[in-house]
């Protein structure tokens, strides 16, 4: 049988050695070989490392996918594999100028480490975000004041006429902002550790849900809005201006105060449009307006602020300066085209007016070159619409992003079991009558309910005349007489007092079930966890080492899988619930707590199988108690996912990102052990 040779280089020991590998091995099974036959290899969590082909131009370089097997890759006798850590720094700059530093797995495209990215931030609709690579003129030019971060897209030598170009900075299109290819990986796009960079919204899709129950999101709303408002890119009146830059007033300096707040305090140019800077008397204006909110909050204020930013005509719309062929002419001039989360808009260059809207729903197929992009409305449209552009790639992005976003939703609300989708799991759930609700007016006065025969008295009619007719009994069946206090539905009330309780749908019952059985299952979890596992005295033979060794390993790796899988599904219930109560999934909540539910136990006992085994029985007595803190975190989480929760959202938030520190505590305690056995 043929074997591959090849050079295995551990980056972190600068050691390099030669092994034999079968080409059929799968890249995971071959780490799994490189740390079982190179004891330098063995540093920290496995799933942590992997493999890399480098490339002297580092674009280039590639990971090697676990899954894969090496023949995959063509790699030849001889060839050097990087065996490293896939975990690499990446800055984050928020829009209000912040910078944060996140682990991200190198290894993965863009589109998968928004969800880490997003999660460790506390923002739940990922797929709404992106990154925006910014360029070192920029970096230059944010100034430490509340500056509009303008980004500029790095000029890739394409043609672009003077007039189009200044057109083109007057309008604040998107043209000139540099997105991050969510396809690829950061390697691949030559992003570096040191490099920042910007997190921002690039589909205004579920942003009309956000309020102060979401700060987090909230302000980077804010913060995007304003910017937007300050730099031009939608449009205000003088009037308008003036009420928003009095709510921003009171977002940075608190209450209107008469003795503080007069001109000259303000710098107009962080708080109008630049149209507006100099209009003489206007800084009166925006402190009138300042005045009219003293007492809101901070929170409240900025939920204003971006509830009047939304009632712009402009708001949400991704702006692209094109050119289109005038009609009866041959001759291309500018024209504004625009992206919303329903349609495709053609405005006026200038005023940015709606001139024409299509409903993404009419948009049958769409056609990108590298300097025209045309759209096909099929029955819609007796002819195609088409412009020159050079960002015709960033378009079609743009509008398949929002249809993606468009179906997933109708994906979840349409989901009718095993015939709606090949791939569902099914779940069977003991739904019981746990609430039933009315809307009645409530008797005070209290009643007896009598079981009676409706045989009465009859009349017969003989020659001489009427005569009663004697009724009698046999003794027989005996006839239950209920006695108590009731609410007579049918009698006209005596006391008027409006009884009104919530309503529970028949999702919501059978979620409501879901999580009492899975309040069950963790309270059995928890008084499992108190003790560790039983096993049978091992001796020092190799046997016996070795039973323990793959024990240790096996229980970790499941151990290891479960909390993944329960970290998933928690992530999964805070998306789910982030919308309105009319829009959350009861049906999809439920599963991902049925998820959470049924790995549990197979994660205890591979807990209490890991205490027992451990060495140190003090590090068996902190798994224990990390496992039941886990517990505690997910009883905490399951409580504040009930429907009609009178619970705030943000207990669902603080609950989630105790299971998360949960689960790293659980993590840690294992991997400790690895570094004590090592």
């Amino acid at each position: 049988m043929a074997t591959l040779s090849l050079r295995i280089s551990i980056v972190e020991k600068n050691v390099t050695k030669t092994m034999q590998f079968d080409p059929n091995t799968s890249v995971y099974d071959a780490c799994r070989l490189i740390r079982e036959k190179i004891t330098e290899a063995n540093l920290g969590q496995p799933k942590d490392y992997g493999l890399f082909l480098a490339d002297e131009d580092v674009k280039k370089g590639v990971w090697l996918e676990p899954g894969r097997n090496l023949d995959y890759y063509i790699l030849r006798n001889g060839d050097l594999l990087e065996y490293r850590k896939k975990l690499r720094t990446l800055r984050v700059r928020m829009l209000d100028g912040t910078l944060k530093t996140l682990l991200v797995d190198d290894s993965q495209p863009v589109a998968n480490l928004m969800v880490v990215i997003c999660t460790k931030i506390g923002i739940t609709n990922h797929d709404e975000y992106s990154l925006v690579r910014e360029s070192p003129e920029d970096e230059v030019e944010n100034k430490p004041n509340y500056g509009t971060l303008t980004l500029k897209r790095k000029k890739e030598e394409k043609e672009r006429d003077a007039k189009m170009e200044q057109l083109r900075k007057k309008l604040k299109t998107d043209d000139e902002v540099n997105w991050i290819d969510p396809s690829k990986t950061l390697r691949e796009q030559g992003i570096d550790e040191s490099e920042p960079v910007l997190l921002r919204r690039k589909f205004f899709f579920s942003d009309q849900n956000i309020d102060s129950r979401d700060p987090v999101q909230l302000n980077l709303l804010y913060v995007q809005a304003r910017d937007a408002i300050l730099d031009g890119t939608h449009p205000i009146t003088q009037e308008m201006a003036c009420e928003l830059a009095g709510i921003q007033a009171h977002i940075q300096f608190g209450d209107y105060n008469e003795a503080k707040h007069k001109p000259p305090f303000l710098d107009l140019k962080e708080f109008l449009p630049q149209s507006y800077v100099k209009v003489k008397g206007i800084e009166k204006k925006v402190f009138a307006e300042h005045a009219k909110h003293v007492g809101l909050s901070e929170l409240d204020a900025k939920v204003l602020y971006t509830k009047t930013a939304r009632s712009l005509r402009t708001y949400g719309v991704t702006f692209f300066l094109v050119k289109e062929k005038m009609k009866g002419k041959n001759k291309l001039v500018p024209r504004l085209l625009g992206v919303t989360k329903d349609s495709v808009l053609r405005l006026d260059e200038r005023t940015k007016e709606i001139l024409k809207t299509w409903p993404l729903t009419t948009v049958r197929r769409w056609g990108a070159s590298p300097n025209t992009f045309t759209l096909d409305f099929g029955d819609y449209s007796d002819q195609y619409y088409s412009v020159q552009t050079t960002e015709a790639e960033q378009i079609l992005q743009l509008i398949a992003g929002y249809i993606d976003i468009i179906l997933k939703k109708k994906q979840s609300k349409d989901h009718f079991g095993i015939e709606g989708d090949e791939g569902s799991t099914m779940v069977e759930d003991s739904v019981s009558p746990l609430k039933a609700t009315f809307l009645q007016h409530e008797s005070s006065r209290i009643a007896k309910v009598n079981t009676e025969s409706v045989a009465k008295p009859a009349v017969m009619r003989a020659t001489d005349g009427a005569k009663p007719y004697g009724t009698g009994h046999m003794g027989g069946a005996q006839f239950t007489t209920l006695t108590g206090q009731i609410n007579i539905a049918h009698s006209p009330s005596t006391v008027q007092q409006s009884q009104v309780t919530s309503v529970l749908t028949e999702p919501q019952r059978a979620l409501l079930s879901t999580i009492t059985a899975g309040h069950q299952v963790i309270t059995t979890i928890e008084k499992e966890l108190i003790s560790k596992a039983e096993i049978p005295e091992l001796g020092s033979d190799p046997a016996s080492l070795k039973w323990k060794e793959t024990t240790l390993d096996t229980n970790k790796q499941n151990v290891s899988s479960q909390l993944a899988a329960m970290n998933a599904a928690t992530a999964q219930v805070v998306t789910l619930t982030s919308g309105s109560v009319d829009e959350v999934d009861h049906t999809a909540v439920g599963a991902a707590i049925t998820t959470i539910t049924s790995n549990l136990p197979e994660m205890s006992r591979g807990v209490r199988m890991l205490a027992a085994l451990m060495d140190d029985e003090d590090s068996g007595d902190k798994l224990l108690d990390a496992a039941r803190k886990l517990c505690t975190a997910f009883s905490d989480l399951l409580r504040a996912a009930e429907p009609e929760t009178k619970e705030p959202r943000q207990s669902l938030l603080n609950a989630a990102s105790r299971v998360g520190e949960a689960s790293h505590r659980v993590l840690t305690t294992i991997g400790d052990e690895d570094e004590e056995t090592r």
